[in-house]
């Protein structure tokens, strides 16, 4: 049926005229908070449905691990004090990285629990040198004794000499890329400690390696329980609990508390001043600042970088001096996690001692910290928490002390020994760029869209009216017809 009467006209005009204005109005109110509640549904874990659920349950993204390994090139003059322990850095030997969730759990209480398995392949094309590369070292299983016995009886101090004596023991120890990492190697030192049942020596290896017995383990890095942001999208990922604690034993105060996330799946950060990262290698949180912006594929974020409040002891943040242990005296610049790994006299810094007290690198020979390739940062994107860009740098350190009774820690200076150092980084893919953009567009262009409505409506309106006052209203053959026989009838009359 035509509408041909110039009132149908004028009623399908404006009708059409409000209902634009009708929708537009709704579009301009309630697309935003509605799309934000879609947005924040998608980007939680309340379910397997959910597309955060797909990026995080496996990596999305292309990960690499880099190590950089210090071989000592000079250990047969470590008793003259009057010569610095010499290092060449070799490396990077680079790994890629993939993690997988198991174990997942989802508790009633908005949290949920997993587990991570990590998996690295080696990648020569990416590497300088091969895993084949030898390396000399300080050794860390004879600095592991000599701590763990330095304040026990003399007795059994004279017991583990012995042992070294007959084993022909030396400070420093030379095995290859892999041995040192992922392949482990046997000693003769690790069936002694554990013969000997040293209280804080608690090794569960049969081989010693930084990253033995890890590459394909859930258990390694333990137990998380965290935040699933469905009942608030701003606590999406903060930890509860690591291994079913909120603290941990080997920090006082603040200092133990499970805090931030894991890295990988981040609470939008809007305008934060800082964000907190939970390393379970640290055993502890690590606070970063927004110091600067980062954009890449055409999106914009926040860069939150490590200063040297993080490493620092009190010396310069009050704050942080409840990282401080007992007994063990330290420039500020790197943490103890001896006890958090089974006692060995590891210490934690940013790579090459960057941001450190200068007294570290003064006493060796080799170090040079560069910001660049040393920074340890993360980049977000505030309305989402998606990383943009990850760059986790840190640098395992060995505490050389001299022991007394102990024949090979004697007569040595106390120095903290560079290990090595390993860079962790990941950016965001192209794919996952485009699926970002059309998240963060979609709330404007659906509120433009609804401005653009109400702009339409209000313009067939103005034209309505126009035409109703002009009286150009397109009239039907009916209407025509009878308007011209009142007009006859009139000038009958």
């Amino acid at each position: 049926m035509k509408c041909c009467t110039t009132t149908c006209q004028k009623w399908t005009t404006f009708s059409v005229a409000g209902l634009f204005i009708l929708l537009g109005v709704l579009l301009a109110v309630l697309w935003k908070d509605l799309f934000q509640k879609i947005a924040n549904y998608e980007l939680s874990l309340v379910n397997r449905k959910t597309k955060g659920y797909d990026n995080w349950i496996e990596t999305p993204i292309p990960m690499y691990l880099q190590f950089y390994l210090f071989n000592w090139t000079n250990p047969e003059d470590v008793t003259n004090s009057a010569i610095k322990p010499n290092f060449e850095e070799h490396g990077p030997y680079t790994y890629y990285e993939h993690h997988i969730r198991e174990n997942v759990t989802f508790n009633d209480n908005g949290t949920i629990t997993f587990q991570t398995k990590r998996l690295w392949r080696f990648l020569p094309e990416k590497s300088v040198g091969s895993l084949s590369d030898e390396i000399t070292t300080l050794n860390p299983i004879v600095v592991t004794i000599g701590n763990l016995v330095k304040y026990k009886h003399h007795l059994v101090k004279r017991g583990v000499n012995f042992f070294l004596k007959e084993k022909r023991v030396r400070l420093a120890v030379t095995k290859n890329v892999s041995q040192f990492l992922f392949d482990g190697y046997e000693d003769p030192m690790l069936d002694l400690v554990h013969k000997l049942n040293i209280t804080g020596f608690n090794v569960p290896y049969t081989k010693f390696g930084w990253f033995v017995e890890r590459n394909g383990s859930a258990e390694y890095d333990g137990v998380f329980n965290m935040y699933n942001g469905g009942n608030d999208i701003n606590k999406l990922g903060l930890l509860t609990t690591w291994n079913y604690n909120d603290t941990v034993s080997f920090f006082k105060g603040d200092c133990g508390k499970v805090d931030g996330t894991i890295g990988e799946l981040w609470y939008p950060p809007r305008d934060r001043s800082s964000i907190k990262l939970f390393a379970s290698d640290l055993c502890s949180s690590v606070e970063l600042i927004r110091k600067a912006e980062y954009t890449t594929y055409g999106i914009e974020g926040h860069k939150y970088v490590g200063s040297d409040k993080v490493f620092d002891n009190g010396t310069s943040y009050k704050e942080m001096q409840c990282f401080l242990t007992d007994g063990v005296q330290l420039l500020s610049g790197v943490r103890n996690v001896s006890a958090c790994k089974f006692g060995a006299p590891a210490f934690v810094s940013y790579p090459h001692f960057y941001l450190a007290d200068p007294g570290y690198r003064e006493a060796v020979s080799g170090m040079h910290p560069d910001q660049t390739k040393h920074e340890m940062y993360i980049a977000l994107e505030p309305s989402t928490g998606l990383p943009l860009r990850v760059q986790a740098s840190f640098q395992i350190n060995l505490k050389m002390d001299p022991v007394d009774g102990i024949d090979i820690l004697t007569n040595i200076t106390s120095t903290m020994m560079p290990s090595f150092w390993f860079k962790q980084t990941a950016d965001l893919s192209e794919d996952l760029a485009a699926q970002a953009k059309v998240l963060l567009v979609a709330p404007v262009v659906g509120t433009n869209t609804g401005y653009g409505f109400i702009g339409i409506g209000a313009l067939l309106i103005v034209v309505g009216v126009f035409i109703t006052y002009r009286r150009g209203w397109k009239q039907s053959e009916e209407e025509e017809l009878l308007n011209g026989r009142q007009s006859s009838k009139v000038n009958n009359k």
